[in-house]
């Protein structure tokens, strides 16, 4: 058959159920940050970032920016295997505290060459993620949280401030100073309470030093957060939901619980250590029992993957809030259907990226872009005062709508009046085909003006995602292949 004809649904099915049929039980990746469109489709801009700043501010004057700072760091300790096994995310090796201090200094740069553009924005979060934030030594908080004044005149207390680490490293004085400069959370990656289990990461942490991590938390009044991974190799239910009762008790304010990443570089990727992982159906059974046992233990879910102990008072509101996040869920503020604020990304750092929708307007330009993924790279970058941006993707009016239902779909529900009024379109018409497939199923059910995904579906929404996205993302492949066979660059050189 030629490859410009599609292939025709089996009798009785429609393109969605061959769709649905086809990836329900294939393993995907970076389900927690699934975002559109994937970084894969991404490539360098074409317009200098001073230029799309200066668009930015711009459109600021109709619009109030309500801005997600994020503080990116290269660093994570090496592990056998690499990444700890599943991680995507770019990194470098820590080679010493020599090599932190020379990268603080080129941040120091990068937060100068932003001061134009973004140090009249009104910040509404704070995020040092990375890598492992807390190889700083503690004299390099009050340091990091110096460039962030400087750069915004000045940051309001009553934010969240987050710092991302890993258990063992940790210490009083860390968290001290750490609480000392400002910071009022802190998201600790656990993925493992068992000792045994969390030895396939190549990771040497133990359960002590995570729960003494924890204890210095509270003593400290620092919210805290965990992350949780299920689905890992030789993993039973039972080790699953004896890691939750071991957070539960130990007081932690949030849980993010994600399934195990399965996909391209990562070690679990290998045909040896998938033969140990459980099967996808298991790990279905693990999510719902997951869930079964959060709700039974005073928790209440924010998202697919997000917990939060129910909060009985102001305080324990505070404490087990993730505003970084949560923020970007319904990140189009309106008033009597008319917009007044926009959210945003702006990243600092190695890897960061940057979430520019600056109006909801067809003809206004929209975008998203990350930092150097190489740190050597973004040194090179900055010494020639340069904005370190590595590649991008420029948003047309149909992305930018997808990118809102990506956010929202990640809450479990569609507020369909609320896209009414956002972007003029009916969108129970636009993805008829879609949300009837998924009702068939029990995936999907119609409250007045919302779509709520219920049971099974829930687990889904990193596929339906791509389900309605699948056109536009055809349409990218094709137009980034163009572009590529116009200027005979071979496909891997972006892809």
């Amino acid at each position: 058959m030629s490859s410009t004809h599609k292939p025709v649904p089996a009798p009785g099915k429609t393109e969605v159920d061959e769709f649905l049929d086809r990836e329900e039980f294939r393993r995907q990746s970076n389900k927690v940050l699934h975002g559109h469109p994937s970084p894969l489709h991404w490539k360098p801009l074409s317009s200098p970032p001073s230029l799309l700043l200066e668009e930015r501010a711009a459109c600021s004057r109709d619009t109030s920016f309500d801005v997600n700072l994020y503080v990116g760091t290269p660093f994570c300790i090496k592990t056998k295997p690499a990444r700890c096994g599943f991680c995507l995310f770019p990194s470098e090796d820590y080679e010493g505290n020599r090599g932190v201090e020379a990268y603080l200094g080129y941040l120091d740069k990068e937060f100068e060459l932003y001061k134009p553009y973004y140090g009249e924005d009104k910040l509404a979060s704070i995020y040092f993620g990375g890598g492992t934030p807390n190889l700083y030594r503690p004299e390099h908080y009050p340091q990091l949280m110096h460039m962030v004044d400087k750069l915004y005149g000045g940051v309001p207390r009553d934010i969240e401030i987050t710092l991302e680490g890993i258990p063992q490293l940790f210490s009083e004085p860390k968290i001290r100073a750490m609480k000392e400069a400002g910071f009022n959370r802190v998201s600790i990656g656990v993925q493992q309470f068992n000792d045994k289990l969390i030895g396939y990461s190549g990771r040497h942490q133990k359960l002590q030093q995570v729960h003494q991590s924890l204890e210095l938390c509270h003593k400290y009044d620092l919210a805290n957060s965990v992350d949780l991974i299920y689905g890992w190799p030789e993993q039973t239910l039972q080790d699953m939901l004896t890691d939750l009762q071991r957070a539960v008790d130990a007081g932690v304010h949030h849980i993010t619980h994600y399934e195990l990443n399965i996909a391209g570089r990562s070690n679990f990727s290998a045909p040896a250590q998938r033969k140990l992982l459980p099967e996808i159906t298991d790990n279905i059974e693990m999510y719902h029992a997951a869930n079964e046992f959060l709700r039974g233990a005073g928790f209440e879910q924010v998202t697919v993957y997000d917990w939060r102990r129910r909060p009985t008072d102001e305080e324990s509101a505070r404490l087990s809030s993730y505003d970084y996040e949560h923020n970007m869920h319904e990140f189009v503020q309106q008033d009597d259907g008319k917009v007044n604020e926009i959210r945003q990304v702006c990243g600092i750092g190695f890897a960061a990226v940057n979430f520019h929708v600056n109006s909801l307007s067809a003809d206004s330009r929209s975008w998203i872009y990350m930092n150097q993924t190489s740190l050597k790279d973004y040194c090179a970058k900055l010494d020639r005062g340069e904005f370190p941006v590595e590649r991008g993707f420029i948003y047309q009016h149909e992305d930018v709508k997808l990118a809102w239902l990506f956010q929202s779909m990640q809450t479990m529900k569609i507020d369909t009046a609320a896209y009414q009024q956002v972007f003029g379109e009916n969108i129970l018409e636009s993805f008829a085909s879609v949300w009837e497939a998924l009702e068939a199923r029990h995936w999907l059910r119609k409250d007045d003006e919302v779509l709520h995904f219920s049971g099974t579906g829930q687990y889904y929404i990193p596929m339906f995602q791509s389900l309605i996205a699948s056109k536009r993302l055809a349409e990218i492949r094709s137009s980034n292949k163009d572009v590529r066979s116009l200027k005979n660059i071979p496909i891997n050189a972006i892809d």
